[in-house]
């Protein structure tokens, strides 16, 4: 079969990037495909990444968020989803324990888990409970490991332990994921698409490297669908073939492989080069007079061919030279 080019980004580069926030811009893709890559790399980054979180809280005397805490101003309830919101990080990537321990008085902190066991706390400014003087508050917690969001009844057999109490781990370090679309150009043709990834983390992964895992599974998922041996690669629209696009696009509607009724049916309508068929669009064409469906799809056979399109917008300047400016 004929190859038909396909284009591929050319320039993919982040734009800002730090510690827990990057902004990538890729350009330039098909038309429509950098919403569907955006939306499969948000996807794929809200519940792909592994990370850690707290997956137990136990304290000595305390069967259940109804029983308060000595000394304590929080509610029990309250002191456990603020535990909840403790972002951690695990380089060993094994589950552990740690303890929190305060003596008040005092606001009770992120800072206040110890990190001797190799835990690491990367929100210690967050508010965990406000310790009346003379009060103690000791709390062992579990940190697990795992992707996405798990339920405090769906956690693993035995992994709580007699006299902890499970809660909702929100496992995923990526805090936040946006994408959006603008119109990009690429020599002398602007329809083609900019792809704007924004990614936040807690910090326990960077947004490059976040990104990079998301974009590999996605390759490796994918290639179990594609299999060995098969066609070689698509050629890309080179950007520097403007030559070769501008004489695609003068090209007389006699050069298309298309029936002669469909050449009529477009010449009367006053479509008399290729450079007037691709800035129509389906709706345009359907309302031509003797042209139908089937006509339809072998004028996008004719055109993909020669890596075109209907409803493109053509530079001005090239539809000048070709001497149909006035053509909208």
């Amino acid at each position: 079969m004929a190859r038909i080019p396909f284009q591929k980004p050319k320039t993919i580069e982040w734009r800002i990037l730090s510690d827990r926030y990057g902004r990538l811009v890729a350009e330039p893709f098909e038309k429509g495909y950098a919403l569907t890559v955006g939306n499969s790399l948000r996807r794929t980054l809200l519940s792909i990444i592994p990370g850690a979180a707290v997956t137990w809280a136990r304290v000595k005397g305390v069967k259940d968020v109804e029983t308060p805490l000595p000394g304590v101003a929080e509610s029990t309830q309250d002191v456990f989803l603020n535990l909840k919101k403790l972002a951690v990080n695990v380089p060993s990537g094994e589950s552990m324990e740690t303890r929190l321990e305060a003596k008040g008085p005092k606001a009770v902190t992120g800072a206040d888990v110890s990190e001797a066991t190799g835990v690491e706390v990367l929100n210690p400014e967050l508010h965990i409970a406000t310790l009346e003087a003379g009060a103690t508050l000791v709390i062992d917690l579990g940190i697990g490991v795992g992707r996405g969001y798990v339920a405090s009844d769906r956690h693993a057999a035995g992994s709580v332990p007699p006299g902890a109490i499970a809660l909702d781990a929100a496992f995923s370090p990526i805090q936040r994921v946006s994408y959006d679309v603008e119109t990009a150009r690429l020599g002398k043709i602007t329809d083609y698409d900019r792809l704007i990834v924004e990614v936040w983390t807690n910090g326990a992964v960077s947004p490059d490297e976040a990104l990079t895992r998301a974009a590999t599974h996605m390759r490796d998922q994918f290639a179990l669908l594609a299999p060995e041996g098969g066609e070689e690669e698509e050629e890309e629209v080179e950007g520097a073939g403007e030559g070769s696009l501008q004489d695609s696009l003068a090209k007389p509607l006699d050069d298309l492989p298309l029936p002669s009724r469909a050449i009529n049916a477009l010449k009367n309508a006053e479509i008399l080069v290729v450079a007037d068929l691709v800035q129509k669009t389906d709706a345009d064409l359907e309302q031509v007079k003797n042209l139908g469906d089937k006509s339809i799809e072998e004028i996008k056979t004719a055109l993909a061919a020669l890596g075109l399109s209907l409803g493109m917008r053509i530079d001005p300047n090239l539809l000048g030279t070709l001497g149909r400016g006035g053509v909208k």
